[in-house]
């Protein structure tokens, strides 16, 4: 259901060449650390995370800011990042 439960991990793991990345952004803090959960029971590793993408400047680089992104930043909320490897 999540798009970073194990079962979705699983499909990535499927159609993803051998060097396939998921880059994952969200402001539900919940749904990251589920997400961050997740990762070890897959194939995956962590590459990168942050729990404030807008003030972490390696992870910021090359940002393209998506439109819920720049709507609940600019409410306060911080947008948290995850990219995962195999």
């Amino acid at each position: 259901r999540r798009l970073t439960s194990r079962q979705f991990f699983e499909r990535y793991d499927k159609i993803l060449n051998k060097d396939g990345v998921v880059e994952f952004k969200t402001d539900n803090m919940d749904l990251f650390d589920f997400s961050l959960e997740e990762i070890p029971n897959t194939r995956f590793h962590v590459e990168q995370s942050t729990k404030d993408l807008h003030n972490n400047e390696e992870m910021c680089k090359g940002n393209v800011m998506t439109e819920y992104e720049q709507k609940f930043s600019s409410m306060g909320n911080p947008i948290c990042k995850l990219i995962v490897k195999r």
